[in-house]
This record gives structure tokens, C-alpha cells and sequence, in this order.
């Protein structure tokens, strides 16, 4: 039960709507009865005032005419106000009654406790039923009635609790049929929000069901703007990603085998040439040569498979030290001294300073030198040009190697990082090259947080440029 999160929502939501509206009823019940009550006593007030005024002039002016006057106003003022009122002399005997059917209670006497109160001047404010002279619990106001400095008498006004409470239920009425309202309108609301919510939380389920099957194909549709939308989006993003990753792996799968398949063939057929005597004994020296070169090729492509592998997988730590750029550069030049004479080509050095310091890796920095310097010789052509450059800038080295050799077309720019990608599709010029090389190359400058670009046009030549971070000495 409530294991979805449409039930979750609905539930928690009905649950804290009724404990608000609960919470809100019970204080706006308290206030309302508070509120009538104290309206009243307004009126009520109100109306004693008129009533004290009316009975100073009464003692004045005693006389057969101002007395039924005062007797029909104070009815009237009990009428108006839903109330009984008593006009009682200093002793607390009742001398009037509002209502008419209670006249029986004039010349009854007033709790004495109560008549002590108003004989001081206090006025008073109880609920009960004046000793049982009324038959059910009223809201009792009584104010003393003073004339020329002494209480002569007093006017107790009297309204049933039962037509406060009422009065106070027919407003809370109103407010639970607002909250009704209320609360449907709030349910439907909720409803239709949480089916806005939870549809799309499904659907990237039953995407993710697909690409767990094998379909990388699938996305979610019917995006929002907000925060499950760009779950949404977040979500497509990452199967794009394990889409862009499963091609990559049929890719790498397919580059591997053509690689290998290629020497393998070439090996097989020699060897089967040799032995069932179809290369003759004068030309197996010849093709054992070749054999040889296809099995060194092969080394060197298990190698770079298994060092980028490792490079990547985070196998081969990076180490970095102080070392000097400019020597690393000028050693590992050395090492094509025999490629670069070969084509006669011209390799040029040039080091903004002798003592360049750099915090990196140097075996590492070497194997990208390394790389970088043997796609250049190898794209070269004979009496070509080779640069090589180290300068300082905003706390970097920048290190460039550059040729005027054959060039990458644009198209081709986004994708040499690649694994196995060259750019030389039919392999004429680059037949010992594994397209591994820059890949490794890439990978290592990267795990040395720094960037690496290259800048090229097709039989113009080629600039690959590395940062490096600069040691300062502190």
C-alpha cells in the first residue's frame, strides 16, 4: 500500500489538508464564540446606556405617561437586542420586565450577591440563570443605575447562550462549507498534479526498461520546465551517452578485429606460403622480414590497447615533479635523430628559456612528446619541416609541435582523439600507426588537468600544442 508516489502525495496531502482545516476550525470556532459574544456585549451595552438615561429622567419626572413610554421602550430594546432585561430597584427587587409573559417575575428579588455588586457601582458579567428564575443558562450583563451620586437601582440584560452558540454555528457553517469547496477543489488540484508528476516518473522507468534491454535508441518524450522535466532531459542525456558509448564499443570491437585480422591474415599466408613450398627457399628471407614487421605491428597495437586501457581506467598513476621541459624535449628529439635524417627533414628547437621548470609527469609528458613528434615525422614529407616550442604564459608552459607536412581536413579535426580514427582512410600512408596515439595523448593531458588542441590545414601542415603547469619555486 502507497507504494507509488500518485498515493503518496494524495495521502499526505488529505492528511495535512484535514489537520489544517481541523486545526483552523476549532480556532475559528473559539474566536467566533468570542467575537458574538463581545458584539453582543456591545449592544447590549449600547442599549443599557439609553435605559439609564431614560430612568434618571423617570425620577424627575414621575408620571403616568413617562412610565408606560419607559416600559414600551425598554420592551422594544429587549426585542431589538434578543434579550430579557429587568429593571430592579437598590434592593434587587424586579420592578420591570421586558417580556411581556414574564411579568410574573416582577416583585422577585435578584440574587443577593449579585445586587451587592451593582449596589457598589460594579458592573457585572456572569452566565447562569439568576437562581433559577429563567429556565436556561443566559449571558448576564448588569449595570448600577446612579442618581445624584448614589446607585438607586439597576438594569441586568439577559441573552440566552443557546442563540450565542447558534449564531456562532451558522458562521462556522459558512466556513465548513467553504472548506468542503475547498477541499475538493484542493483534491482535483492534487490529483492532477500528482498524475503531472508521476506520468513522466513512469515513462523514465519504462525507457529505462528499454535501454536496459539493449534499445539505446529510446528516450523520454514530453518534457516540462521543471524540476521532472529536467530529470528528463538529464535522463536523455545519459542515454545519448550510453548510446554514443555502445557505438564506441562496437566501433572499438570492429577497429580491433580489422587491426588485427589485417597482420594475422598477412603472417598466416606466409607462413603457409613458406611451408607448403609455394614462396620459394630464395625468397623466404624476403618474407620472414615482412612477418617480422606484422608481428612487431601487432605488439605495438596490443600494447597501445592495453596502455590506454590502463590510462583511462585510472591504472597508471600520474606522478608529477619538478622537472626541466626544455631537456625532456631535446631527449626525447634524440630519439628520431635516424627517422629525421632518413627524409631529410629540418627539426628546429625552440625554448623560451633553457631552464623552463614544469610540475608534471615526465614519463608521462614524454610518451605524449613521444607521439606527437612521431605523427609528425611520419606525415612529413622529405625535406620538410619540423618545429618544436616551449614558451611561459599566465602561469603555463605552452609546449607546440608543428610540421608542414600533408595537413587534417576540418571535417576530420573533431575526431582524431578517437580511438583507432585516422585520417588517412585508405592507410596508404599510415600503415604502421594503430590510431591509438592520440587517444593515449589526449588522455594523459587531461589527467594532468591541462588541454591540448591542435590547428591544421590539409597540405599546409599540422600544430599540436599542450599546456603544462609552470613550477615558480614555492
Amino acid at each position: 500500500m502507497f507504494k507509488t508516489i500518485f498515493s503518496r502525495l494524495m495521502i499526505t496531502t488529505l492528511i495535512t489538508i484535514s489537520l489544517s482545516f481541523l486545526a483552523a476550525g476549532i480556532l475559528l470556532y473559539g474566536f467566533l464564540v468570542e467575537y458574538a459574544i463581545s458584539e453582543k456585549e456591545k449592544t447590549l451595552r449600547h442599549y443599557a446606556k439609553r435605559i439609564i438615561e431614560m430612568q434618571r429622567y423617570l425620577v424627575t419626572n414621575n408620571n403616568l405617561i413617562n412610565r408606560e413610554i419607559f416600559k414600551l421602550n425598554v420592551e422594544a430594546y429587549g426585542e431589538d437586542s434578543s434579550s430579557i432585561i429587568f429593571i430592579t430597584d437598590n434592593s434587587g427587587e424586579i420592578m420591570l420586565v421586558s417580556l411581556p409573559r414574564l411579568k410574573y417575575l416582577e416583585g422577585e428579588k435578584i440574587e443577593p450577591q449579585l445586587i451587592e455588586s451593582l449596589r457598589e457601582g460594579k458592573e457585572i458579567k456572569i452566565e447562569g440563570n439568576l437562581g433559577n428564575l429563567l429556565n436556561e443558562t443566559f449571558l448576564i450583563l448588569g449595570y448600577p443605575i446612579r442618581y445624584n451620586g448614589r446607585v438607586v437601582g439597576s438594569v441586568i440584560l439577559n441573552t440566552p447562550l443557546p442563540e450565542l452558540q447558534r449564531l456562532s454555528w451558522e458562521v462556522y457553517g459558512l466556513f465548513l462549507k467553504a472548506i468542503g469547496i475547498s477541499a475538493v477543489i484542493t483534491i482535483i488540484s492534487i490529483y492532477i498534479m500528482s498524475r503531472r508528476i508521476s506520468r513522466p516518473l513512469r515513462e523514465i522507468g519504462r525507457v529505462a526498461r528499454q535501454i536496459a534491454g539493449g534499445n539505446f535508441k529510446a528516450r523520454v518524450k514530453a518534457i516540462s520546465n521543471d524540476e521532472v522535466g529536467e530529470l528528463g532531459r538529464t535522463f536523455n542525456y545519459m542515454a545519448e551517452a550510453l548510446n554514443n558509448l555502445e557505438q564506441v564499443r562496437k566501433s572499438f570491437i570492429a577497429n580491433v578485429s580489422h587491426e588485427l585480422r589485417t597482420p594475422l591474415t598477412s603472417v598466416a599466408g606466409f607462413v603457409e606460403g613458406m611451408m607448403d613450398g609455394t614462396i620459394p627457399a630464395d625468397k623466404q628471407q624476403h618474407y620472414l622480414t615482412i612477418v617480422k614487421q606484422e608481428v612487431v605491428r601487432l605488439t605495438r597495437l596490443v600494447n597501445d590497447i592495453l596502455d590506454l586501457a590502463k590510462v583511462e581506467s585510472g591504472e597508471v598513476s600520474i606522478n608529477p615533479r619538478v622537472f626541466n621541459i626544455g631537456e625532456l624535449i631535446r631527449r626525447s628529439a634524440v630519439k628520431f635523430e635516424n627517422q629525421v635524417s632518413s627524409k631529410n627533414i629540418n627539426l628546429e628547437i625552440a625554448l623560451e628559456k633553457e631552464d623552463q621548470l614544469v610540475l608534471a609527469d615526465p614519463d608521462a609528458i614524454e610518451r605524449v612528446i613521444t607521439n606527437l613528434l612521431d605523427n609528425a615525422v611520419k606525415f612529413t614529407p622529405e625535406g620538410g619541416i619540423i618545429n618544436i616550442t616551449a614558451c611561459c604564459k599566465d602561469q603555463s608552459i605552452y609546449v607546440s609541435i608543428g610540421d608542414n607536412g600533408v595537413g587534417i581536413d576540418k571535417d576530420d579535426l573533431p575526431y582524431i582523439w578517437e580511438r583507432f580514427f585516422k585520417t588517412d582512410k585508405s592507410r596508404s600512408k599510415d600503415k604502421i600507426g594503430t590510431g591509438l596515439g592520440l587517444a593515449i595523448v589526449k588522455n594523459i593531458v587531461q589527467r594532468h588537468n591541462q588541454n591540448i588542441w591542435v590547428e591544421s590545414e590539409l597540405d599546409k601542415g599540422s600544430v599540436f600544442t599542450f599546456t603544462l603547469q609552470a613550477y615558480d619555486g614555492d
